[in-house]
């Protein structure tokens, strides 16, 4: 895997990107992106409270399709960091991972297989949903967010 360039996808939360890779079925995200995300400089103290499975180094894409060579962390990583860099929003950044990133990361790699979870991203507001069957699916506790969209004047 080291000449080997990753094409990630982006996860946007708080207008901050997280970029996520799925490899060997397994949820990797950027070091730098989940550092900003929770306020931290992360990519040297990971290697002193992570094992090294948890951690990888591989040549990424940028935003503009530069390249560039990025410290990644595994899942099982990231719950590490939120625990060692305790802060109370840390928590609804695990949930957010858990619930929305690693299973739509999932449902883009076998999209046959089930219903795939998607990101609406819409005037800095985003929307986790459902893709099945041509349809999107909205959970019931995002309704409101649904309700106060502006509607454009006829």
């Amino acid at each position: 895997m080291d000449n080997e360039i990753l094409i990630s996808s982006t996860f946007i939360r708080h207008r901050r990107q997280l970029r996520a890779f799925l490899l060997d079925d397994e949820p990797w995200f950027c070091a730098t992106d989940l550092g900003r995300l929770i306020g931290r400089q992360l990519d040297e103290r990971l290697h002193n409270s992570l094992d090294d499975d948890q951690l990888r180094t591989c040549w990424i894409t940028d935003n503009n399709g530069n390249y560039e060579k990025a410290l990644l962390v595994s899942d099982s990583g990231v719950y590490v960091t939120l625990i060692n860099y305790h802060h109370p929003e840390n928590r609804s950044v695990r949930f957010w991972l858990n619930r929305q990133v690693a299973p739509a990361q999932r449902s883009a790699e076998h999209p046959a297989l089930r219903p795939r979870e998607s990101q609406l991203s819409w005037s800095n507001q985003h929307l986790g949903v459902l893709e099945w069957h041509g349809r999107l699916w909205v959970p019931f506790e995002e309704l409101p967010k649904v309700a106060r969209l502006e509607r454009p004047e006829a």
